[in-house]
């Protein structure tokens, strides 16, 4: 390239800027695909995996334009990731790692979000192996279970009282398990200013009700804390779901395991 500041492409093909370009998810799709085939099929690949795969590679000679993930906390990809020696960044899908097409830009940042995900509802995954502070395990299957309850018998109120129009269930998801609707539910009542976001002000009254309905008392301390995995200080359904342990798949699973 004439540009100086331009890095040294040795390792690409020499064409235009537009070849090169073009060629980013080629680039992407030819590293990782092998590398994600050759990690488990069964299980999704992580971040965390793929780096380890990438550096082995690095190691490599003739392997010095590898691209190397940038990895986010529970195996999530950073929602910005960039290929330096080309000096190209792009935005992917936080979950997969998978480039989101058309936001790949050179020498600059692009402005990504954060949440982008390839399956939304999978939230179960991140608090797997979180911890919540001074609640243990079973102590914490007893506390999400009385919450859920809790929450199961307010919104069965809301619906069969009258006098509680505002909070009228809206038309439920077929599709969605009792305790994922609500889930939903809880948080439309929640989310006063309908921005999909359970901000500052909007927590307080889950944390009055944590404290006034659920049990073990140690358990509610951190949980606002626990719930908010990106910590941007405010929760979104999918984290709402999350840390309470209602999931997609296992929603039905689940519910017989808590009242068996």
């Amino acid at each position: 390239s004439d540009d100086a500041s331009a890095p040294a492409l040795e390792t690409q093909p020499q064409g235009d800027e537009e070849d090169i370009a073009s060629r980013y998810p080629t680039l992407w799709t030819e590293q990782v695909k092998s590398r994600q085939n050759k990690t488990n099929k069964s299980s999704a690949s992580s971040c965390d995996q793929e780096l380890q795969s990438a550096l082995e590679e690095a190691k490599q000679p003739q392997k010095d334009n590898v691209f190397i993930p940038e990895c986010a906390q529970g195996g999530l990809y950073k929602p910005v990731q960039c290929h330096p020696s080309t000096g190209y960044c792009w935005c992917v899908l936080v979950d997969t790692g998978r480039p989101i097409p058309g936001t790949s830009t050179r020498y600059e940042q692009p402005k990504c979000d954060n949440s982008a995900r390839a399956h939304p509802t999978e939230t179960k995954d991140l608090y797997k192996g979180r911890q919540l502070q001074g609640c243990p395990g079973a102590k914490k299957n007893e506390f999400l279970t009385s919450v859920l309850d809790a929450l199961s018998t307010d919104m069965v109120h809301a619906v069969s009282d009258p006098s509680l129009s505002s909070s009228r269930v809206s038309e439920p998801d077929p599709n969605h398990t009792l305790e994922e609707r609500v889930v939903h539910w809880y948080f439309k009542q929640l989310d006063k200013n309908s921005s999909g976001d359970i901000g500052k002000k909007e927590i307080k009254p889950f944390k009055r009700f944590l404290r006034k309905k659920s049990k073990p008392k140690k358990c509610v301390k951190k949980f606002v804390e626990y719930c908010d995995v990106n910590n941007d200080k405010s929760l979104s359904v999918q984290e709402l779901m999350g840390c309470l342990g209602v999931t997609k798949e296992e929603g039905k699973a689940e519910t017989k395991k808590r009242h068996s």
